[in-house]
């Protein structure tokens, strides 16, 4: 059977990309051996298009190196029943609205001081960055900002005061209405939000994003990486993605791995969100995010989760969300392995950008489209640029009237940017 399970992995996969996969694994093939009967049946349960349980999800977390061929193979086969050979991205431009935030996540480099920078960025600046943005074919205009920093600080309170705004969100709301008309979409993470806030935002987002990052309200106590943070608490974070739900906004989320959660609480992350689209049906896309350890943080020392974690995380949420959710990896977090991840089942590799950093990971470059396209073809797939919408949500049901009129102009009939524009 192991051998079957190769030759059908090397009709999709390059044999030297699947031979350094091996190697990365630090194994050869001869060490690999037959699977268990349990494994034997969740794969054959997964390839039948059954959801997998939360038990049955633990069991793969304890898979040894010999047998994690076959749960690779697995979310490989049920991404490529859903999605074929495509690979998707965006093309981004990346705005840090305002650095200052009320939390202090152990992990964050992102926040900054009134004092180590501007406290805001400015109209003219937004609309700067979107217009050089639209000018080099990028669609999304990705808007990043603390979390309700005029909660804290008086500073900044009064400077939003002074343009006429009370709120961040205020600010952001028509931020993104002026950004729309240069011809880039305005994808935007506010944080926790009202229902009302989330329903103005969508006159002009075509989607919108909030990761969960754990479910577990453990990571709020002492010591760990969500103490002293109020906008993470798990069940706030839920609400406003329910209240995206009932608004049909289509939504990102996922999960931040490595930052002292346990693989239950990771696994249980995956089927609340889980259970979320299964309700509302809104959620796009699942980003699984590998904490990068970086200087002055609080856990500069924790060490980031190792590759056959991920490799085990990304495989199992494939198998638990089945063969019609978008996984994503972000490339810059995993700069020489991403392709790789194919092996464990994504189908996209998120937002690059030609202009702007990663504020959030600034030490993790963008890789090149031009070298992502060659990479992912060489494993047989097509890289395939997308808006921050996915095709699938691009309809009346999801979309406000005047922005789905807008989007027809920017994509093809398969919902995806023309080739002739990547």
């Amino acid at each position: 059977m192991i051998q079957d399970i190769f030759n059908e992995w090397n009709s999709v996969f390059d044999q030297s990309k699947t031979n350094v996969m091996f190697d990365m694994l630090e194994m050869n093939r001869s060490s690999a051996v037959n699977p268990s009967s349990k494994l034997s049946k969740i794969i054959d349960k997964s390839r039948n298009g059954i959801p997998i349980s939360r038990e049955e999800a633990l069991y793969l977390v304890t898979l040894d190196l010999e047998e994690l061929p076959y749960l690779l193979f697995a979310a490989s086969a049920v991404r490529d029943e859903g999605k074929g050979n495509e690979l998707s991205y965006s093309k981004n431009i990346f705005v840090p609205l305002t650095r200052l935030c009320r939390d202090r996540c152990a992990y964050c480099t992102f926040k900054i001081e009134p004092g180590d920078a501007e406290l805001f960025l400015t109209e003219e600046e937004v609309l700067d960055l979107a217009e050089k943005g639209a000018n080099l074919g990028c669609t999304e205009l990705l808007f990043v900002l603390g979390d309700k920093p005029e909660l804290k600080y008086k500073e900044y309170r009064d400077a939003l005061n002074g343009i006429g705004y009370k709120t961040t969100a205020d600010y952001l709301i028509d931020i993104c209405k002026v950004s729309l008309n240069k011809n880039i979409f305005p994808h935007s993470n506010l944080g926790l939000s009202t229902p009302e806030e989330l329903s103005a935002l969508r006159e002009s987002n075509p989607s919108m994003g909030l990761m969960l990052e754990n479910i577990s309200d453990r990571l709020l106590k002492k010591g760990q990486a969500h103490h002293g943070c109020a906008d993470k608490v798990p069940k706030l974070r839920m609400q406003t993605m329910e209240y995206a739900g009932e608004l049909r906004i289509p939504w990102t989320s996922g999960i931040l791995v490595g930052i002292g959660e346990t693989w239950e609480e990771r696994i249980d992350s995956f089927y609340a969100l889980k259970d979320l689209n299964t309700e509302y049906g809104h959620i796009q896309e699942i980003i699984i995010q590998n904490f990068s350890p970086k200087e002055g943080i609080v856990m500069e020392k924790f060490p980031p989760p190792t590759f056959v974690d991920m490799l085990k995380t990304v495989a199992i949420s494939r198998l638990i969300f089945g063969k019609d959710m978008n996984i994503q990896i972000p490339p810059n977090l995993n700069y020489s392995s991403y392709s790789l991840y194919l092996l464990a089942g994504i189908n996209d590799l998120g937002g690059v950008s030609p202009l702007t950093i990663d504020f959030v990971n600034p030490e993790c470059p963008w890789p090149q489209v031009n070298s992502m396209t060659d990479e992912v073809e060489n494993l047989g797939f097509e890289l395939k640029e997308r808006l921050p919408v996915y095709p699938e949500f691009i309809n009346d049901e999801f979309i406000d009237g005047k922005v789905l009129d807008i989007i027809s102009n920017h994509v093809d009939e398969s919902g995806f940017v023309p080739k002739e524009n990547s």
